[in-house]
């Protein structure tokens, strides 16, 4: 069997409410780069009729790129295990899945879970390979690169452990408690105002801040090369998005573009899923409202919950 080439794959690993989308967008925004978005949650688009539109306007279902791309490779008739195996609902996936830890160790994996991350591994390569050549096609034959917003740390494992991607992994993290006081700021109005949700949701996402960024550290430390991750912190990113960008685009290998941050709302042009952000039109701007508006005993909490690991991410 003829090898394939490897597809350069940009993965922007996060937990979400960090500043992913903002970076993604500018990617999308360079020559070289063509964003899919949220990838993962595709399956869950067809099966569920459409649930948020592409960036395009269209709805998933409708959008000519999309279409063309279910014409192409259609994701539910793909092998099992199919592209959101770690996406159980449209809106959401496990953070701990016990069985899948001992995957990010360095060693072997059992001959059935290889096969497994083999299935995934090709079935994805085919659909990166699909939005890769309709982009060319549609918009032009220099995109070398793809990226996948699709953050989660157990999709990363594998598409790392299957060997078809040279994969560059941009880690995007926020400081605890200003995520925490993104998502306490979600809550439905009825919780909104009640202290002991707010604590829970506090403690719960904080949980999930340590976890979910340790396991991408993991995999980038025991699956990928040194030079093929980087952290990046919002606060760095919103603040001087320029050079920051700058540091991005030297650990892909491409040349930087200034144009990319500027013009990053043009960006997405078909992209699946994201923060609501997508669809605004005001600049960057740091975000710090969660140092008047968030309590005390909510920051405490974030704090020391996330005191386990944050001093890495440089917090």
């Amino acid at each position: 069997m003829e090898q394939q080439p490897k597809i350069n794959l940009i993965y922007i690993g996060s937990i979400g409410h960090s500043g992913s989308t903002l970076l993604e967008s500018m990617l999308g925004a360079h020559s070289k780069m063509t964003t899919t978005g949220e990838i993962h949650m595709w399956p869950h688009e067809i099966l569920q009729g459409g649930v948020k539109p592409c960036i395009c306007g269209e709805s998933i279902l409708e959008c000519p790129v999309w279409s063309e791309m279910r014409r192409r490779v259609d994701p539910l008739s793909q092998p099992e295990p199919q592209m959101h195996l770690f996406r159980e609902q449209w809106d959401a996936g496990h953070t701990v899945r016990l069985d899948r830890l001992s995957d990010f160790s360095k060693g072997a994996l059992s001959a059935d879970i290889a096969e497994e991350v083999e299935v995934y591994g090709q079935n994805n390569y085919e659909v990166f390979g699909a939005f890769l050549d309709i982009m060319r096609e549609k918009y032009s034959p220099e995109l070398n690169w793809v990226i996948d917003a699709s953050k989660d740390p157990y999709r990363l494992l594998w598409l790392a452990r299957s060997q078809r991607f040279n994969i560059t992994v941009l880690h995007v993290v926020k400081k605890p408690p200003s995520f925490a006081y993104s998502m306490v700021k979600r809550l439905p109005k009825e919780y909104a105002n009640l202290v002991h949700r707010r604590l829970y949701e506090t403690a719960r996402q904080s949980l999930k801040w340590s976890i979910e960024n340790y396991l991408i550290t993991k995999t980038a430390q025991n699956h990928l090369d040194s030079g093929d991750y980087k952290l990046v912190n919002y606060e760095d990113l919103a603040s001087d998005p320029m050079g920051t960008f700058k540091k991005i685009c030297a650990t892909i290998g491409c040349e930087f573009e200034a144009e990319a941050v500027t013009n990053f709302r043009q960006g997405s042009q078909h992209t699946i899923a994201g923060n609501p952000m997508r669809y605004e039109g005001k600049g960057i701007v740091l975000d710090e409202k969660w140092k008047t508006k968030l309590p005390s005993y909510l920051r405490v909490t974030s704090e020391v919950l996330t005191a386990m690991n944050r001093s890495v991410y440089g917090y």
